[in-house]
Order: C-alpha cells, then structure tokens, then sequence
C-alpha cells in the first residue's frame, strides 16, 4: 500500500504544478507600437511632437524627476532632496549606479552640463524654465545644489521633470545641437535603428538603475494613414497604438475580445488658431466674432461623439484647480454679426460676404493637416460656421510638414508666420500647470515661445509678470483667472474641445501600461519595471467569457482551484497513509492532522 499511495501522491503534485502559474512573469520579447509620424532624430533637440515624440525621447533619456500617472513630480534620476523655506536652494542627491548607453557614468556634471547647453543652445521648451536658475553649485559625482534667482512653484515640473539631461563627454563636442543625431542617454531604452519614414527600433537597457525593462525590443512602426494603423492593430501586425481611437470606432474596437480599450480625460487641447498681426484677424471683435459663430458643443457631439470636453474660452482644462468657472462656452451668430457690424464689416456688394471698414473684400484660408480626418472635419464645420456669419473662409488640407512650416516656422515664434488661420492643437502637456499660459500668450517672443498667433496684450504681458514674482497661492490664482479672462475676452485663438483619448492595445502581448492622465497609454511609466496601478479599461472585460482579455484573472481563479483541490487530495492521501500504518497504536481522531 505504501509505494502506490507515494506514487500517487507525486503524481497528484506534478498535475498540480502543472496548473500553478509561474512566480515571475515572462518577459516581453517585442512589441510594436504604431505611430503617426517620423519624428525625425530622437534627441532633446530634434524630435518633432510633444506626443508621442517626447516620450520616445524620454524612452532614451531620464529627467531629474519624472511625473507619475495624475502628473504629479516624483524622485527619478534623484535619489534625495531637499527645499529651502524661502523656495530658493534645491539640494539634490543622486543615485550612484546610473549609466549612459555606452557604459559611462551618469555624474552631477553631466546636470550641470546639461543646463548650461540649453541656455547656450536654446530649445524654448527646455531653456525657457532653466533661466530661473542663478548657481549650480558640485559638491561630488551625486550632489549638487541649485539656486534660483527667485523661487518658482513649478520648478519641480519644468525643468525638473521636462528637461532630458544629456551626457557631457558627448554633447560637449556638439556645437550645432539642431542638426545632431546620436541618441545616447541614460533611458530604459536604446535606440537602436531609425529608418526614416518607416519604424524605429529600440532595445532595453539592461544595466538600467531602475531594474531591467519589462520588453526586450519595441518596434514603433510609421503608418501614418490612420484607418490603415487601426487595421493593423486588429490584423495582430501592432500590439498598441501611440494615438487615440477615432469616436465612431470605440465601440467596434471595445467589442474586439483580443483587445484592450483604455479611456480616460484628454489634456491635448483642439483649437481654432488665428493669426492676429494679419488684419482683420488683428481686431478683437473680428476674432470674437468667430468665437461666438462656432458652435462648440456641436462639435464634441457630432465629430467626438461626445467623447470629449467643450473647450474653455479660457484655455485652461475645466478639471484644473486653476480653471475659471466663471467662463463658458457661447454659440451666438446673431451677437456675432452684430459685432462685425459694429466694427464696420458689412456686405456692401450683396453678395452674402462682407467687406472691411475700407470696402475691402475678404477672403480667408484655414488650413489643416491632411491627414487628419477629425481635425478636417472641425476645420469644414468652422467654416462653415464663420461663412455663415458672412466671412469668406476655405479649407486647405496639406500635409502637416507644409502647415506647420507656414504656421511655426522651423519651430520658431521669432520667424513670422504666413497663414490666416488654421485648425491646430497643443499636446498635453500646456495644460500640466497654468504658467504655460504665459508661454502661449506674452507678446515678447522669447517669453511667448509658442505664440504662434503673434497676439500681444499689454495687459496680459503686464499680469505674466506678476505671476512669475507672486508665491501666495490665493493670489497666483487670481491673476491665473485673470489672464484667463483676458483670453475669453480677446480670442487670440478659439479652444474648441478637449478631445477624451481612446486607447488600444493587445494584452496577450503586453500589459504592463500605465493610463497617464492627459497623455495616455504611451509612456515612459508603461515602459519600466516596478509596481502599477490597474489600468482602467472598458466594462466588456465584466462580461467577458474565456477570451484573451479575461485569461489573467479566470486563469488565475481556475490554477487556485486545482491548487487547492489537489492539496486537499493529497492530505486525504497523507492521512490515510499514516492512519493505516498505526492502525495498531492508540487510535486518534481522524481530523487531527
């Protein structure tokens, strides 16, 4: 009895074994994400979007601090630190193990390197902050101190938590930064290959200071047809997608059982961009005129499906504790026309059109990119919109290289402008804190950095100011509400909506995302080791049966119940074993095991 009953106890072990899932998850091997556009170099100073082309770059590069998933500062590159009360001194500590791409040394030299560079080499986005700073004071290969010529509320997110650092022993020698192309970091990532037009390829960094990445390779293919990337994510050929699902598809892709649909609030913001140093565009009534012709709400329910938010008169996201709520949307063409009215633009030739004060005609052209099918749309219905308040206004879809030539040239504010208007959009991170206002708006071009629009208001520029030397919050938060106020009432551009993100992706391949409010799925928390909160994702999962969105938890529920079947069998077995072998010494209770 002995030997058969052992042998059915191992046997019964190894079954369930079998059934037990592994400790440790295996690692991804490749993913491929899509992505819209080449983004040319993916180095701090060559990459083209905010999104996703940032965060690639941030895939390659680290940030002294890094911004957690509700967009809140956290420790990365710095191990400890330390704030003055007065707001002025910042001590930092790294940590020790860190390392560039080629094996060297990430050292407090290589910070110190990296914000002298952006101020003899300006990148507005990452000079600008940076200029804050009176001292970088070394005290060994981790710790330095900085020291601000005046304290700054966000410093913590910009520059701490924006700019990239860059290794010394290599950009040391780079005298045209524009033009560079060697991507070596600190990042979780490396680049690997680049092939313009058609995919980057990036490989872990294996001696990365925050543990091994959780994916060998990623593989962001270019298809810059939208519909022909969204085929690819349902055919298997991409594993996620870098943009967010258009609104007529979520209901198709939420009842793909192979995928995963995360939602959440979107801080890129769609607007109608105006160009108000070219008349007419340069009088106010003739701008608020346009504000109060289009209908906002419209536009999220019919285009967006009500995926999305109306835009702020303001600017500011509604969900910001610095919002205005005093402000709202309005759809009013009569009060429109009678602003042109007042202004002196009437129709003088009958033909449904008006003229200028002068008796000039006017004919307007907004452009678009062509590859945009949402932002077409919102470009013909703006149109519309306008025409019907008697302003003669085209639609010109280009390729985006073209627009963005014509409506920021080289990236660059101080290089004019040849546009009348145009369908344009910020990524999220304008709206990360209200000071970006201050970017937008001031009508210096070295303070207004991305003032593409050219708008100055004196009054604006006068409140930027008291915002950058004011620390009481109360107060700050008047002056924010203020400038927002002065946008509402000035339209320098139309905010139309904040469109909601919609994103997608195959769990069997990976399902390590991490949802940053604003942003999405795609960065750089997605793609390191470490604990992450549960994305949030669509209800179907709730009533899904044994399909691959459902595998992790029904698996899981079924391995325990064999687990634990199979160690009831097996002390059934154990017991009765040891029963029979003392049947003849004094007898015990049958459950005292």
């Amino acid at each position: 009895m002995k030997k058969p009953l052992i042998f059915l106890a191992v046997t019964l072990l190894a079954v369930v074994s079998i059934f037990t899932p592994a400790v440790a998850e295996a690692e991804t091997q490749t993913l491929k994400v899509g992505i819209t556009k080449d983004e040319n170099g993916l180095n701090p100073y060559t990459y083209v979007t905010g999104y996703p082309g940032l965060d690639l770059v941030n895939l390659l590069y680290d940030n002294l601090f890094v911004l957690d998933e509700d967009n809140q500062p956290q420790p990365w590159l710095v191990k400890e630190y330390n704030v003055s009360e007065d707001g002025l001194t910042y001590e930092f500590e790294l940590h020790d193990n860190v390392t560039w791409h080629d094996g060297e040394s990430l050292t407090a030299e290589d910070v110190k390197f990296t914000m002298e560079y952006f101020i003899q080499y300006p990148k507005s986005r990452f000079t600008n902050p940076l200029k804050s700073i009176a001292s970088i004071d070394i005290s060994d290969d981790t710790t330095f101190s900085l020291t601000l010529s005046e304290a700054d509320p966000n410093f913590m997110i910009q520059p701490l938590g924006d700019l990239p650092i860059l290794p010394e022993h290599i950009w040391s020698q780079v005298n045209n930064p524009d033009e560079e192309t060697n991507a070596i970091g600190s990042g979780p990532y490396i680049l690997e290959e680049h092939k313009s037009g058609q995919y980057y390829k990036v490989r872990a960094h294996k001696d990365y200071f925050h543990g091994e990445p959780p994916i060998e390779e990623i593989i962001f293919p270019i298809i810059e047809d939208t519909t022909a990337m969204l085929n690819a994510l349902q055919a298997g050929e991409i594993d996620a997608l870098s943009s967010s699902i258009s609104p007529e598809l979520v209901e198709q892709f939420e009842s793909n059982s192979s995928l995963k649909v995360a939602r959440g609030p979107g801080y890129s913001t769609t607007l109608f961009q105006i160009n108000a140093e070219k008349y007419p565009m340069t009088e106010s009534a003739f701008r608020q005129a346009i504000n109060f012709a289009v209908d906002k709400n419209n536009l999220v329910e019919t285009l967006l499906l009500g995926y999305g938010e109306v835009g702020s008169p303001g600017f500011i996201h509604p969900s910001s504790p610095f919002y205005n709520n005093e402000l709202e949307a309005t759809h009013n063409p009569e009060k429109a026309k009678q602003l042109l009215e007042d202004a002196g633009f009437k129709d003088i030739d009958g033909d449904g059109f008006r003229e200028d004060p002068n008796g000039d005609k006017i004919d307007l052209t907004t452009l678009v990119y062509a590859n945009n099918p949402i932002r077409i749309r919102t470009a013909e219905l703006v149109s519309e919109a306008i025409n019907g308040i008697g302003i003669k206004n085209t639609v010109k879809a280009m390729d985006a290289t073209t627009v963005d030539s014509l409506m920021w040239p080289d990236f660059d504010v101080t290089k004019g402008r040849d546009y009348d208007m145009g369908v344009w959009g910020w990524s999220n991170t304008m709206q990360l804190f209200p000071d970006r206002m201050v970017e937008l708006f001031h009508s210096d071009p070295t303070i207004g950095s991305v003032n593409i629009g050219a708008y100055k208001n004196a009054e604006f520029d006068t409140l930027s100011e008291e915002l950058s030397s004011t620390f009481d919050e109360d107060e700050r938060m008047t002056i924010i509400k203020d400038m927002q106020s002065i946008v509402a009432t000035d339209a320098p551009f139309i905010t139309l909506y904040y469109q909601e993100i919609v994103n997608a992706y195959n769990p069997s391949v990976y399902d390590g995302y991490v949802f940053q409010v604003g942003k999405g799925i795609i960065n750089k928390l997605s793609f390191v080791s470490g604990e992450k909160s549960e994305i949030q994702t669509t209800d179907k999962e709730d009533v899904a049966t044994a399909d691959s969105t459902s595998e992790g938890s029904t698996e899981g529920g079924a391995n325990s119940t064999l687990f634990i079947l199979g160690g009831i069998i097996l002390m059934v077995i154990i017991a009765f074993y040891f029963i029979k072998r003392k049947g003849k010494s004094k007898p015990k209770d049958e459950f005292d095991i």
